[in-house]
């Protein structure tokens, strides 16, 4: 079954490349207040790779399920890496700030306060 991905403008095609090591590699942006893509969908006993590229200077990426947390700098990428054992939905989630006030004023209106305070943005694996 090909991977499908949810995105600004609504379901998207396939998000993922297969690498020549047989993982399934996803371009996971943390951007806006949400992930792009924010609903990723894979086979159980996939290896599955989000190469995770941040916008805000300050984030962590967390995928409890799965055991992964991980800083991720504002200016390169970090790649995680796992197996899809369980069929389910799970949540992976972000949680940013940035220091500047352009920046907090976007962050308000997605759950974010104009003190600064961090905000937490998710998204969702669905393992078939």
């Amino acid at each position: 079954m090909p991977a499908c991905a949810t995105g600004p403008q609504g379901p998207q095609p396939s998000a993922y490349r297969l690498t020549p090591d047989g993982a399934k590699e996803f371009a996971l942006r943390m951007d806006q207040g949400s992930f792009w893509p924010s609903s990723i969908s894979v086979n159980q006993g996939d290896r599955v790779r989000f190469v995770i590229q941040s916008y805000y200077q300050f984030a962590q990426f967390s995928f409890p399920q799965f055991n992964l947390n991980r800083k991720i700098p504002h200016d390169a990428p970090e790649t995680v890496e796992f197996v899809a054992t369980e069929r389910g939905w799970f949540n992976f989630y972000g949680y940013v700030s940035s220091p500047t006030a352009a920046a907090r004023l976007t962050l308000a209106a997605f759950g974010g306060g104009l003190d600064g305070s961090d905000i937490t943005i998710q998204g969702r694996l669905t393992v078939h």
